[in-house]
């Protein structure tokens, strides 16, 4: 099992195996400044009398890349403009016997460039590649500043281990903890004994986040299925406004639709991911990447300094886009309310919804942003759950227009148990008109830390009592088109990804039986349970339509009131909404043809009216 993780965590990076291997030019000492040596190959192109260098440090054995060098080179390294220096991780491999009990990786990264400058064929240009653990310890190499460090390219990576890493939510991702483990990290006994926010967590997040000492152009690569994406996109934001002010605009990202990879046939670059296809997106990672190290290390012009700072993979809609803005994170919030009837709509809800959790029967994991080779990664299909009792579902009617989000979806549940103790897993899906249901992302909170992940923080619930509990997914891109919907599941687990909650209110991870529960979900107006989406406010649900001719409204911009005319249309129902998709008053027309404004503060409105032949929506200014 760890052999094949090894080999697929550095295989599935845009590197195919073809037959033969390739032979080191050189197998090396290199010394580091407390006396030790780490093991590294290199590979020199034999038109290299002195060429630029990219780096790759690895934890999961250097004599892995003699299946094929990186960004297309494969075992063609003659191809190659750079030589390659491939070094194993103090205490990892070929380098076991320089283990100490608290490596320095940037230090190391530090001494191996120095290293590399000295020799012979090195041009003293350095870049740095690699994808996860690879791309960690180049973000602490390049803290160390070298001054050959040119240039880095870390996929699915941010250098920061932090709290909601293992415990997302409060929950403990339990099969990402397993496979860290199986890789020889060793990080159970150290997360395990820290379930509650701390001074310990602080100093680690603390000592992993250091954007302002990035004083190198960097390309982030990252997929909208990893389960890195969220942190990456924190991270990126953070290096564009904080890095040294000479390489602020010199940060690149790219986002693709692609899953972490190391477990599965999907990867960083590839085209198939889960049960979708994005054809445009094969190989794009390898494209830029290459581009970027041309233009770095050998000095092409290739125009690489007009590359948008941000490409990103518009999910949904199946095309790129670009900006030079630091995020493309939409500030605005439409909002959908949970409602009877398994329903998603712009108006408050009614009623309540129940389902029960059961940690001997948990709901499983269908794909997601997992990292475990038990798991599948990727966007699959969730309609199987639908027919569990401990799975609730609530759709939007069919939308009529295509409606993106871009940032982070936010679920507000308002929920009552008989159980001191629960879980709240939202699976946010589009709901394709075949009738699949296809996972986006999703997302998990632990109730006791519905307040804060401290242990002061720590508040169990109380039966009859109603809670606010807030379940923020991770950052996306995403578009569902016409014809489609949107659609979240709501389940108290997702086993065997997180861990299950015992609900019995006593300490957490023991692996105790747990008891059965019901969870009631309140969506009504005074428990207004609701889906905060990153995306326009103005209501999604209504058609864009020509009802000028139809249904007239007038003057616009209004003072104090609004009249409107139909022409051969029945109004059946008038609504007021603000921009942010909250209804505000809804109308019987048979009352009066004029709408009052006078208590609305000066601003934009959306005025519905609905008939039998269709809704009709006016966009009306209150001056």
């Amino acid at each position: 099992m760890v052999r094949f993780l090894i080999l697929i965590v550095i295989c599935f990076f845009s590197i195919e195996l073809v037959s033969g291997q390739l032979t080191p030019t050189q197998t090396v000492s290199i010394p580091m400044r407390d006396g030790q040596f780490l093991a590294g190959d290199v590979y020199i192109p034999d038109h290299c009398s002195t060429c630029p260098v990219v780096l790759i440090q690895t934890p999961y054995d250097k004599s892995s890349f003699e299946n094929g060098l990186p960004l297309g080179y494969l075992q063609n390294v003659n191809t190659s403009p750079y030589i390659w220096v491939i070094v194993d991780w103090r205490g990892f491999y070929a380098s076991s016997s320089a283990a100490v009990a608290q490596p320095d990786r940037g230090e190391d990264g530090y001494d191996v460039i120095e290293w590399i400058t000295q020799q012979s064929w090195s041009n003293g240009k350095v870049g740095t590649w690699g994808p996860s653990a690879l791309g960690v310890i180049q973000y602490q190499t390049a803290r160390e500043q070298h001054p050959a460090h040119i240039c880095a390219v870390p996929l699915v990576a941010d250098p920061q281990t932090c709290y909601q890493c293992y415990f997302y939510g409060g929950a403990l991702e339990e099969s990402r903890l397993a496979t860290m483990d199986i890789l020889g990290y060793g990080l159970s006994p150290m997360v395990l004994s820290n379930p509650y926010y701390s001074i310990a967590w602080q100093y680690v997040e603390n000592n992993g986040w250091y954007p302002q000492e990035i004083s190198i152009p960097t390309l982030q690569i990252g997929g909208w299925y990893d389960h890195n994406i969220d942190q990456m996109m924190s991270w990126y934001e953070a290096t564009r406004n904080e890095a040294a002010v000479s390489v602020r605009d010199k940060q690149w990202l790219l986002v693709g639709p692609w899953v972490h990879g190391g477990t599965g046939a999907a990867y960083v670059g590839s085209s198939v991911q889960g049960e979708l296809t994005y054809p445009d997106a094969a190989f794009r990672s390898d494209i830029m990447a290459r581009q970027f190290f041309e233009y770095h290390l050998l000095n092409d012009a290739n125009g690489w300094e007009n590359t948008p700072l941000i490409t990103y993979y518009e999910t949904g809609l199946g095309s790129w886009g670009g900006t030079n803005a630091v995020s493309i994170e939409n500030e605005s919030n439409g909002i959908l309310y949970l409602s009877d009837n398994n329903r998603l709509q712009h108006e408050l809800g009614i009623g309540a919804t129940g389902f029960v959790s059961d940690p001997g029967n948990p709901s499983p994991t269908i794909g997601g942003q997992t990292l475990t080779p038990l798991l599948d990664q990727g966007p699959y299909d969730q309609t199987s759950l639908e027919s569990r009792n401990d799975v609730v579902t609530f759709s939007s009617p069919v939308l009529q227009n295509n409606y993106t989000v871009s940032g982070r979806v936010v679920v507000k549940l308002y929920v009552a148990s008989d159980r001191p103790d629960a879980d709240l897993v939202v699976r946010l899906v589009d709901q394709y008109p075949d009738g699949r249901n296809m996972l986006i992302n999703d997302g998990i909170r632990r109730i006791r830390f519905r307040n804060g992940y401290s242990e002061s923080d720590e508040a169990f619930m109380q039966p009859g009592e109603i809670y606010e509990v807030e379940v923020e997914l991770p950052f996306v891109n995403y578009t569902w088109n016409n014809g489609h919907q949107i659609k979240i599941l709501v389940s108290g687990n997702s086993s065997p990804r997180w861990d299950v909650n015992l609900q019995d209110g006593g300490e957490m991870y023991t692996g105790n039986p747990g008891v059965s529960g019901t969870l009631i979900i309140h969506h009504d107006e005074g428990s207004p349970s609701r889906v905060m989406l990153p995306g326009e406010a103005s209501p999604l649900l209504l058609p864009e339509n020509n009802a000028e001719h139809l249904l007239r409204v007038y003057p616009n911009p209004v003072e104090d009131k609004l009249y409107w005319v139909s022409n051969e249309q029945t109004v059946e129902e008038i609504a007021v909404f603000a921009v942010s998709g909250r209804m505000l008053r809804r109308i019987a027309p048979e009352q009066s043809n004029t709408i009052s404004f006078t208590e609305f503060p000066s601003g934009i409105y959306l005025v519905q009216f609905r008939t039998a032949e269709g809704i009709y929506t006016h966009k009306v200014t209150r001056k």
